[in-house]
């Protein structure tokens, strides 16, 4: 068996087997077999990513240096021959573009592998990546009926906000302290506020962005000591094409249907970035930005 295995492999490489035996045996049928064996390169056949790399670096010089070249040489020597004999050029010549046009299936086979391999290796990379901690939280408290809101403003807050509302429907207010952060996330706070009509609050502190969505509370109330705070928009936490004065109006937009005193919305915006207008409680409940005053869980 051996011996015969030998013979032939040698007989092809001579050019020695017939063309249709060369063409659609050895070549066709070797090539599509070779092709579903990659499948097996990969998981769920193969898990540790070094032996998978290891494993696609062996399949592919075995192929581009002993496989492939064995097939094609041995295909155009039978295509060669017959062409010479005069007998059934014209099947010889296919088979020789057909053999260039495997090339390129080979090289776009070789990418695509390489592709996956990067591919499986961005994957298990994400995978040993700990998703970052929040930097807020969300409590509920007085029997589910409010959630307390401590922290930054952080991309993604208003799904969070949305799915506490959806799972307790008994909720009635929300208690912001915090410092602000993504203003379309305060904008995105402000929308489920007034969609719900929840009362606001603050026990400690609401600044920048934390204002917007504190100001679309059907009855807003504040702590003893808490403060609101405004500033001009942070530009470098906005994309660059977007207007700065755009986004402030926007949000000016909310405190005016939110019935704030247009002189007091003139003066939200005013300070710069560094710098934080804390007005006096007098003045917030005078312009209509707060309702009610010295409020606590207590209450």
């Amino acid at each position: 068996m051996k011996t015969y295995l030998l013979s032939y492999i040698r007989k092809h490489w001579q050019g020695s087997i017939p063309l249709p035996q060369a063409f659609w045996v050895n070549f066709v049928t070797l090539f599509v077999v070779i092709g579903a064996m990659r499948q097996f390169l990969f998981p769920p056949y193969i898990i540790d990513i070094g032996l998978i790399t290891t494993t696609v670096f062996i399949y592919w010089i075995v192929i581009i240096l002993i496989i492939y070249p064995w097939q094609a040489v041995g295909v155009l020597r039978s295509s060669s021959a017959r062409i010479r004999s005069d007998t059934g050029r014209i099947w010889a010549t296919a088979a020789q573009v057909a053999l260039a046009g495997s090339l390129v299936l080979v090289l776009l086979s070789i990418i695509g592998t390489f592709q996956i391999l990067q591919v499986y290796k961005q994957k298990l990379a994400l995978e040993k990546i700990s998703p970052p901690v929040p930097e807020y939280t969300l409590d509920l408290i007085k029997q589910d009926t409010l959630i307390h809101l401590r922290g930054l403003f952080e991309i993604g807050i208003t799904n969070s906000v949305s799915d506490l509302l959806n799972r307790y429907p008994q909720v009635t207010g929300i208690i912001l302290d915090s410092e602000g952060g993504q203003i379309y996330e305060g904008r995105g706070l402000a929308r489920l506020i007034r969609e719900n009509n929840l009362q606001t609050f603050s026990l400690e502190q609401c600044l920048s962005s934390c204002t917007t969505a504190f100001v679309a509370g059907v009855t807003r109330s504040l702590g003893t000591n808490a403060k609101l705070g405004f500033h001009q928009y942070k530009t470098y936490s906005l994309i660059p094409s977007i207007n700065v004065d755009n986004e402030q109006a926007k949000d000016m937009a909310i405190f005016v249907t939110q019935g704030v005193a247009p002189e007091f919305v003139d003066k939200i915006f005013v300070h710069p970035p560094e710098s934080m207008w804390r007005p006096e409680i007098e003045e917030l409940v005078a312009a209509g930005v707060v309702h009610q005053t010295d409020f606590s869980l207590g209450n």
